[in-house]
């Protein structure tokens, strides 16, 4: 089983656009005008792909794994 990894969402380039959320509900967390309200969590390798489908649904590209 692989390791957890971190997701980083610079917070500053977030537009609210919400797409994340839209693509991954379980995993991004946005206010109520859609921007994300965590810039750094955890994700478990059982969502990694729903991660990643919401990394790549950031028409900002907001959001990426953390090194």
């Amino acid at each position: 089983m692989s390791a957890p990894r971190q997701i980083h969402i610079e917070l500053e380039q977030c537009e609210g656009h919400g797409l994340c959320a839209a693509t991954a509900p379980g995993i991004y967390d946005l206010d109520d005008d859609g921007f994300a309200l965590r810039q750094d969590f955890e994700v478990s390798s059982e969502l990694v792909s729903d991660a990643e489908a919401g990394i790549g649904a950031c028409p900002m590209s907001a959001i990426r794994w953390a090194s």
